[in-house]
């Protein structure tokens, strides 16, 4: 498969296991995009929580967000089993919500039309779904945070990944 980044034509092959990536973008050291990708400052904050196995892959979008998003941070889950503590992310300068589709959950696009006088600040579980599900059970701290979501389809011509869920959110 071919695809055009910018007017650069570049090759993507379906290996799973990138050898030599580069270590920022991950991808293949002759397909490094790390002098293209821009940098946005946001009010917004941007918080991923990714779990360890998906930062091998190189559709992981969110460690392309961080280097793009001035303010935001990763947070990696489930390395050695040991617990992360997301306590600190909770601060009182931010307005905080978790990204993640609930039935209390209310449309992201509704959240930023409201007046606030705090940034946001969105965490956002990064991974395939049975990975991104477990950070509303195993992180306890994350119970009370108000939950955001996007109902909308997805209606781009690609994807990164395909979801096997008919309401999932995808790429």
């Amino acid at each position: 498969m071919t695809l055009a980044l910018g007017s650069i034509p570049v090759k993507i092959s379906r290996q799973r296991k990138t050898k030599n990536p580069c270590q920022i973008c991950f991808l293949h050291q002759d397909l490094c995009i790390c002098a293209v990708i821009p940098r946005l400052t946001l009010a917004t904050r941007i918080v991923l929580v990714v779990h360890a196995k998906e930062l091998k892959r190189t559709t992981n979008t969110g460690r392309l967000a961080v280097q793009a998003l001035v303010n935001s941070e990763m947070i990696v889950r489930g390395q050695n089993k040991a617990p992360v503590n997301l306590m600190p992310l909770l601060q009182d300068s931010y307005e905080t919500f978790l990204f993640y589709p609930s039935a209390e959950a209310v449309e992201l696009s509704e959240l930023v039309l409201v007046p606030r006088s705090k940034p946001i600040q969105l965490i956002v579980p990064d991974g395939n779904w049975r990975q991104a599900s477990k950070v509303s059970t195993r992180h306890p701290e994350l119970a009370h945070i108000p939950r955001v979501k996007i109902s909308d389809k997805n209606m781009a011509p690609y994807h990164l990944r395909k979801s096997i869920l008919p309401k999932a959110f995808q790429l």
